[in-house]
């Protein structure tokens, strides 16, 4: 996933939108929460712009990823608190929801979340041509993060693997902070010609602008096409990236 899918995901379960239907704004996208004092809470705010009283749905979720980037959200125990969980949000009107840490046991690392805002389902009513009724449903995927201290992310190549058909290039984040990889830049230096290859935000694409979460990895695949035919195995890499 893109960078703007990990900050956020709006999906339209619906082929078709009525001018008759009505949504929210959600803010911010992402957030991060300290584990004491005022840091340790922070809200989220809901904004309906619509003449449509709507009703919103929130909940809180883990967020892990394998190394093909593959995320998963298993449920929270209680170290977080969220409230209120349901809202009727009136036309024109601003909600906001509280999101605090409550864990007994400090993190070592920064932890990932997510936090869902969906609208619930609203059934339109019929025409008088009697047409089908639309349903659709509005969803917001926010990142939340918890850390104990101001972390930070080490970003490294640590290996990259050179098939018949495939470039496979691993990154490593052994911080303790996760680092999104925006406007990334990757040098393959080949110390016996003395080549270089050059790879912008462009040539890295599906790669550049991704999450790689606190101590964790991620493998990403290119082709064998065009410079990255070049690569050998045994190149050393160079890692450049704006860094959060």
């Amino acid at each position: 996933m893109k960078r703007t899918l990990f900050l956020f995901i709006i999906s339209f379960l619906s082929f078709l939108f009525s001018a008759n239907s009505y949504a929210f704004k959600f803010s911010p996208m992402s957030l991060s929460l300290g584990v004491k004092g005022p840091n340790s809470s922070a809200l989220f705010f809901l904004e309906n712009d619509s003449n449509q009283a709507i009703a919103v749905q929130v909940s809180l979720a883990k967020r892990e990823m394998d190394v093909n980037g593959v995320e998963s959200n298993p449920k929270i125990s209680d170290e977080l608190t969220l409230y209120p969980s349901q809202l009727i949000i009136p036309p024109n009107e601003k909600r906001s929801v509280k999101v605090a840490w409550f864990g007994k046991i400090l993190p070592t690392k920064e932890l990932a979340y997510r936090l869902i805002a969906e609208q619930l389902p609203i059934e339109l009513e019929k025409s008088k041509n009697k047409k089908a009724s639309i349903k659709v449903l509005l969803r917001y995927i926010a990142a939340l993060y918890v850390k104990a201290e101001d972390y930070n992310s080490v970003i490294l190549i640590t290996e990259v693997k050179n098939s018949d058909k495939k470039i496979s290039i691993q990154v490593e984040n052994s911080g303790k902070k996760h680092q999104v990889l925006a406007n990334l830049n990757l040098k393959f230096i080949n110390e016996k010609n003395k080549k270089e290859i050059l790879f912008n935000a462009d040539n890295l694409k599906g790669m550049s602008g991704e999450n790689i979460l606190a101590e964790s990895k991620r493998i990403f695949v290119f082709p064998k096409s065009g410079k990255f035919a070049e690569i050998n195995s045994a190149d050393k890499v160079k890692i450049s990236f704006d860094k959060d």
